[in-house]
């Protein structure tokens, strides 16, 4: 039983999390490039917002406008370079859930986790 499998399907597409079948090296690798290539690819999109705030804006209303776009992908910014620098405890903490203590071994808790992993899709 994985935990929050779908999240992390998710975090698989947008470049944060490798996924747990690639195992060789060479597949990591790949990943890792994939993963620098969608970082520089966000950052420079806030980068342009940035610059299209400061060079071409005329009017309070496109202000806030292009603003609230730039605030968005910076908040986005900051939240992907801390997951990828929280990796490995994420892995550490996904691994103590899965095992004995916090593991669902009877019937009831096995039925609680599969309810609220129906309410996470």
């Amino acid at each position: 039983m994985n935990v929050l499998t779908f999240t992390f399907k998710i975090l698989t597409i947008c470049g944060c999390w490798p996924p747990y079948s690639w195992t060789t090296r060479r597949k990591r690798i790949i990943y890792d490039v994939y993963t620098v290539l969608i970082v520089l690819l966000i950052n420079t999109f806030t980068l342009s917002q940035l610059m299209d705030l400061i060079l071409t804006v005329d009017n309070a209303d496109d202000f806030s406008e292009n603003f609230y776009v730039m605030l968005a992908m910076f908040v986005s910014c900051c939240k992907m370079f801390s997951l990828l620098r929280n990796r490995n405890n994420i892995t550490m903490l996904i691994d103590i859930l899965m095992k004995k203590p916090c593991r669902p071994t009877e019937h009831d808790e096995i039925e609680i986790r599969q309810k609220f992993d129906k309410i996470v899709l």
